[in-house]
C-alpha cells in the first residue's frame, strides 16, 4: 500500500472519529434543550393548576377535593409529577462527554509528522467515542422514561379534570 493511500485512510478515519464525537455532542445538546422544554411546561402546567385552584370558590373546591377520586388522581397526579421531573433532570444532568483529543496532550507532538500524530491518537477518539454512546445512551432513556411520564400524567390529569367536571355538574343540577 502506497503512503499515500495510507495518509488519506488516516486522514478519513481520524476527522471520521472526530465527526461521530461533534455528532455525539450536538445530540446530548438537543436532549438536554427537550428536557429543558419539558421541564417549563410541567412548571407552567402546575402553576396553571395552582391558579386555577386558587382562583376558584373555595366552597366549591373543597367540596370537589373532599371527594375520594379526585383526592387519588391529585395524589397520583403529584406522584407523576415527581417522577417527570426526576427523570428529566437525569436526562438533562450533565454526564461527561468526551470531545476527543485534549489539546494539552496534542502540545507534546507538536513537532511530529501529521500522520503519525494522527495515528496515535486514534484510540483515544475510538475510546471517546465508545464512552460518549454509554453516556448518551443512559440520557437518552431518562429522556424517553420522562416524556412517556409526562403523558401517563396528562392522561391522569385528564381523567381527574372529567371526574372534577362530573361533580360539578352534579352539584349545579341538584
Amino acid at each position: 500500500m502506497s503512503d499515500a493511500m495510507a495518509e488519506t485512510g488516516m486522514d478519513f478515519v481520524y476527522d471520521a472519529g472526530l465527526k461521530k464525537i461533534d455528532e455525539q455532542l450536538k445530540s446530548a445538546e438537543a436532549l438536554d434543550t427537550k428536557m429543558g422544554v419539558l421541564v417549563a411546561f410541567l412548571g407552567a402546567l402546575i402553576a396553571g393548576l395552582l391558579a386555577a385552584l386558587l382562583a376558584s370558590d373555595t366552597t366549591k373546591v373543597r367540596t370537589l377535593i373532599s371527594a375520594r377520586i379526585t383526592q387519588v388522581g391529585f395524589a397520583a397526579t403529584a406522584i407523576l409529577f415527581a417522577g417527570d421531573l426526576y427523570f428529566a433532570f437525569q436526562a438533562f444532568r450533565m454526564r461527561r462527554l468526551y470531545s476527543g483529543v485534549r489539546f494539552q496532550d496534542l502540545v507534546s507532538w507538536a513537532d511530529e509528522d501529521l500522520q503519525d500524530t494522527k495515528r496515535a491518537f486514534v484510540p483515544t477518539l475510538i475510546r471517546a467515542v465508545n464512552m460518549n454512546e454509554q453516556a448518551l445512551k443512559v440520557k437518552q432513556q431518562n429522556a424517553l422514561r420522562a416524556v412517556w411520564l409526562v403523558f401517563v400524567t396528562l392522561l391522569v390529569l385528564l381523567a381527574v379534570t372529567i371526574s372534577i367536571g362530573v361533580e360539578l355538574l352534579k352539584h349545579s343540577g341538584g
